[in-house]
């Protein structure tokens, strides 16, 4: 990152992260890991995924930020939004595939029994 300030706006550490800027990733994971990471557990309801799905956010965020740049009119925090949303969803689709049950599905059918 050719100077490290969090006073720049999101838009241009994306900007820097398309570029190739590592430190501009982190300076973004700094300022947002903790609230992609809330929104992945509230989905999730596992510790263990929900920091897979922030990992999998900030991968996406360093292969996709070009074209955010390019295209895209609203805010970073909304698009790492919808990227841990889709991420989670993605989780949760795994374990039904998988056959498993969500600790809520669990919980409901422990109670019910």
């Amino acid at each position: 990152m050719p100077q490290h300030n969090r006073a720049l706006p999101d838009r241009t550490l994306l900007e820097w992260v398309a570029g190739g800027d590592a430190a501009a990733l982190r300076e973004l994971e700094q300022r947002h890991g903790t609230s992609v990471y809330a929104l992945a557990y509230g989905i999730v309801i596992d510790p263990g995924e929900a920091d897979a799905v922030v990992a999998e956010t900030f991968a996406y965020v360093w292969l996709s930020a070009a074209r955010f740049v390019e295209t895209a009119n609203t805010s970073v925090a909304t698009w790492l939004g919808e990227i841990t949303r889709s991420r989670a969803r993605a989780v949760l689709l795994s374990r039904e595939w998988a056959g498993g049950w969500s600790p809520l599905e669990r919980a409901a059918d422990f109670m019910t029994s």
